[in-house]
């Protein structure tokens, strides 16, 4: 048994040398493996970042392009819209200039120039037919458009129906007033336009109260009207019944006697 024991001992160490060399190779694996799965989140990090600007971007970009909602029968929707492309818009000119053709007949169009709060200037289209309108939009001059609110858009008229492969350009510069906010020359065109917004309204609530000062003019003259109608009417009748009294026959003598006399 005493024998057996050295054989025992250098079999456990034989052994553990082995658990040790498994146990240092495997440490080795794991930390190769750890290094990879760094590499690897940090290329996820990597792509999410990237994605995430794209889309950022893309977004961005895409609330200033311009947009034509067609009518077939349903109403507008976001299933029946034309979008321009990208290049549509030049974020150095402000410029914007896009071609839509209609892919099926329509009721109605309506054309949103981006989705953000803007001015609108140099407004043409192409097609003599049609004719651009402010829905939403204030008009500053001839050639400016104000939309204080965010979703602008405008209305197109026609002298023709909107047939389908109906084709048409549009150009504008189109400038977005909360690139513009920040900025000393943008604080004092916001702040002109917020007056020229306010001095709108007011006159809007002047023109408001003079229309329910005349309306209400107007109901008590109506109710005059009627007072005078209601009197005329009451007195006809009583005249009437006058005329037909057995007394007024009675009298009829009389009162040619009367008239006779006193020529």
């Amino acid at each position: 048994m005493n024998h057996d024991v050295p054989e025992t001992l250098a079999a456990a160490r034989s052994r553990a040398a082995d658990l040790e060399q498994q146990l240092k190779l495997s440490d080795e694996g794991v930390s190769r493996l750890a290094e990879r799965c760094l590499e690897l989140e940090q290329q996820v990090l990597t792509y999410q970042a990237a994605l995430a600007k794209h889309s950022s971007e893309t977004e961005s970009a895409a609330l200033t392009l311009p947009q034509l909602f067609y009518d077939s029968g349903s109403g507008f929707s976001p299933r029946e819209c034309l979008t321009a492309t990208e290049d549509a818009y030049d974020e150095l000119t402000h410029e914007v200039s896009a071609v839509f053709t209609l892919p099926t007949d329509a009721r109605a169009l309506r054309l949103d120039p981006g989705e953000l709060a803007c001015c609108v200037t140099d407004l043409s289209i192409s097609d003599d037919r049609l004719e651009l309108r402010a829905a939403n939009g204030i008009r500053l001059q001839d050639d400016c458009l104000l939309f204080w609110d965010v979703d602008p858009n405008l209305t197109v008229k026609s002298s023709v129906p909107f047939a389908a492969g109906l084709k048409f350009a549009v150009t504008y510069h189109y400038y977005p007033l909360d690139r513009f906010q920040h900025e000393q020359p943008g604080k004092a065109l916001l702040k002109a336009l917020n007056a020229i917004k306010l001095q709108a309204e007011a006159e809007k609530n002047d023109v408001l109260e003079q229309l329910q000062a005349s309306r209400a003019e107007l109901t008590r003259l109506n109710n005059q009207l009627a007072e005078l109608q209601s009197s005329r009417a009451a007195y006809e009748t009583s005249l009437e019944n006058l005329y037909e009294s057995s007394s007024w026959k009675l009298t009829a003598p009389l009162r040619a006697l009367r008239r006779l006399f006193h020529g």
